[in-house]
């Protein structure tokens, strides 16, 4: 059995250790480690020669150690029967390593097929050599972890990026816990620091248990006197994974939101409800990967915010299964909607409303406004009696993400439909999809949560927000039947009738991509544009997309349009193409052309729409052979003339090219 040995490079920088000699004692020891540390069902497919390799592959990385800093090996195995990759990490025991590590090694796309474990008190010289594997602790011996893992084999690529992850990981845990102390204190001197009664006691129960502090920094403001910098914006008191590789955990985008959200805060005279929760993109190395999440108080000095102190982590299981009215600021919030909403809690809407919040994520829960978390367990409350397809939209605190619920009967839920789902929002919000999650009730009810990134195209007015309606009926399309559905929107513009045979005959025809991006009501627009046109006849329809995309669809049944073809007929009319997207329904159905364009210079899309239906002639008529195909279409868009007033400038261009004019087509319609 061959292998080929990839060093990770972590604190201590590592050569390829040179073939040494094992000490049998040490071997043995080590053997009856492993052994000890498997599970009982691990037991028959892992003894005798495959865990003696095992052993003696992790005992030569453990033999030498640099003070106490962490050792990796990655070790790619060409076995006649098998090819895997072997890990071996030795380290200081402490909390999260193996959590941590199975993470890390699983987030590069890796099965982790065996992990032994065996946590044990060695001795050492002064060189780090070791000597002994103790068979009891001593007061003198140090506690090393040793972790051994085998995993799907993996290219050079991989295996490079699994050994810079597994370096972040293992210094973020160090970090973290060799800090755990000082973040403690940090959090419980906010916490006495913070007027808000509630806000208080929430970063008191998280320092409690309840969330596992992995990182603390305080964030200072940009100050000025006159011209002169007081503040530089910098940085100060990193600890654990602040001081690793969370050494930036928002952009300077995002601090100065913070800023302006307490600053907002103080001078409306209201409470700012510190600390502000929210969601950082950034993933946690340590115990889960899962975003972080940023606990940040102000600092104050005469009355102004002048620093952030931030705490980042990620709650405890415990803390995210506790009963609403045990949580801070969360039972507050359950009280007061039972008031708003006069619930008995003793009845059945008062239980509900507890189960609701129960289900739904504690992290999100505290952190939204009292209207949105309103929304959120009331849909919940309906769900549970009643489920059903249905999508709510909630903006997080400084406009930086957007998180989507979908609540979908649990027999629905396929990794098609989630996939879906997702590219439906991002292409909604105009924004990538960072995180997801999914809860299955006990009932028939899942809930599938998303996470978008609104950072990038964000405005304050809420330019990002997707029509929210309008999701909600694709989703129900996509879940509850495509064909049904179209047939549904069939109904308002043909005969009820025959929707249901013009639907059979047309709907599944469209793709997968299609429905995601226009949804059964788009479809039965086209549908029945295509039914409105025979044999090679071309028709056009424009649309804009949230009033300001200009769209263009042409349709034809036989055939399809040659982009080449398409391209300069537009560009005469003034357009601009900046996409297409062809959608073929088939041979006797027809072809979609969809195109995004610019509209002509000087012209508003707004200006566009209101001469709609003389474009969409104009277009057809050139399409079909019908009309001219030259620069003077562009005044039918640009100058509101119709077809037949472009055709008299043409004749009348013509008959004085014909007397001696020498200027061309497109100096006139310029002119």
């Amino acid at each position: 059995m061959a292998s080929k040995s990839a060093p990770l490079k972590s604190a201590a920088t590592l050569a390829p250790r040179p073939a040494r000699s094992l000490p049998p004692a040490l071997v043995t020891a080590l053997s009856a480690r492993f052994e000890a540390a498997l599970l009982p069902a691990e037991v028959a497919d892992f003894h005798g020669p495959d865990l003696a390799e095992a052993a003696r592959f992790t005992l030569a990385v453990a033999m030498e150690r640099d003070g106490d800093e962490p050792t990796v090996i990655i070790d790619s195995v060409l076995g006649e029967h098998r090819r895997f990759l072997r890990i071996a990490l030795i380290n200081d025991d402490r909390p999260f390593l193996v959590d941590s590590i199975a993470a890390t090694v699983a987030a590069q796309g890796l099965s982790i097929d065996r992990l032994v474990h065996p946590v044990m008190p060695v001795r050492r010289d002064e060189a780090g050599l070791l000597l002994e594997i103790l068979p009891a602790p001593l007061p003198t011996a140090r506690r090393e972890s040793l972790i051994y893992l085998e995993t799907d084999r993996a290219d050079s690529r991989t295996r490079n990026a699994l050994a810079a992850a597994l370096t972040a990981t293992l210094g973020d845990v160090q970090a973290a816990v060799a800090d755990w102390p000082r973040m403690q204190g940090a959090m419980l001197a906010d916490a006495a620091r913070v007027t808000d009664p509630d806000g208080a006691e929430l970063l008191r129960w998280l320092a409690g248990g309840m969330f596992t502090q992995l990182g603390h920094v305080t964030r200072l403001r940009d100050s000025y006197q006159g011209s002169t910098r007081k503040r530089d914006g910098s940085q100060q008191g990193a600890l654990g994974i602040c001081r690793k590789s969370a050494r930036r955990l928002l952009a300077p985008e995002s601090y100065d939101r913070a800023f302006a959200w307490f600053d907002a805060a103080l001078a409306e005279g209201r409470d700012a409800h510190a600390p502000l929760a929210i969601k950082a993109n950034m993933i946690a190395n340590v115990h889960r990967r899962v975003p972080l999440d940023l606990f940040i108080v102000p600092v104050m000095e005469a009355d102004a915010v002048i620093a952030l102190s931030v705490h980042a982590g990620v709650w405890t299981s415990s803390a995210l299964g506790s009963p609403p009215a045990s949580v801070p600021r969360l039972s507050a919030l359950q009280v007061a909607l039972m008031d708003k909403l006069a619930i008995n809690p003793a009845g059945h809407t008062g239980k509900a409303l507890v189960h609701a919040l129960t289900v739904l994520p504690h992290d999100l829960m505290i952190s939204f406004a009292n209207d949105d978390l309103e929304r959120v367990a009331t849909t919940m409350m309906s769900q549970v009696d009643r489920p059903r397809p249905r999508l709510l939209l909630v903006r997080a605190p400084l406009a930086r993400h957007l998180f989507a619920f979908v609540w979908l009967p649990r027999d629905a839920i396929s990794t098609r439909v989630r996939l879906q789902i997702a590219e439906m929002l991002s292409a909604a919000a105009r924004a990538p999809v960072i995180d997801w999650s999914m809860t299955v009730e006990g009932s028939d009810l899942a809930l599938l949560r998303f996470v978008l990134d609104i950072r990038a195209n964000d405005g304050k007015d809420g330019s990002s927000e997707p029509d929210e309606p309008s999701l909600n009926t694709r989703l129900e399309a996509m879940v509850r039947g495509w064909t049904h559905s179209v047939e549904g929107e069939l109904a308002k513009c043909e005969d009820p009738a025959r929707a249901a045979a013009i639907a059979a005959r047309y709907a599944e025809a469209f793709p997968g991509d299609y429905r995601i991006a226009n949804g059964p009501a788009e479809a039965a627009h086209d549908i029945v544009a295509l039914r409105a046109i025979t044999g090679r006849t071309r028709a056009a329809r424009l649309q804009t997309t949230d009033g300001e995309a200009l769209r263009l669809k042409l349709y034809q049944r036989e055939g399809s349009i040659v982009l080449s073809d398409a391209v300069p007929v537009l560009e005469n009319f003034g357009f601009r193409v900046l996409d297409e997207r062809p959608t073929a329904l088939g041979a006797e159905l027809g072809t979609i052309h969809d195109f995004q364009l610019d509209p002509p210079i000087g012209v508003a899309t707004t200006t566009v729409m209101a001469r709609a239906a003389a474009v969409e002639t104009a277009l057809a008529c050139v399409l079909n052979g019908a009309a001219e195909d030259d620069a003077f279409n562009r005044l039918i868009v640009a100058s509101g003339l119709s077809a037949q007033e472009a055709d008299w400038l043409r004749a009348w261009f013509r008959y004085l090219r014909q007397a001696g004019l020498g200027y061309g087509v497109a100096t006139v319609v310029e002119a």
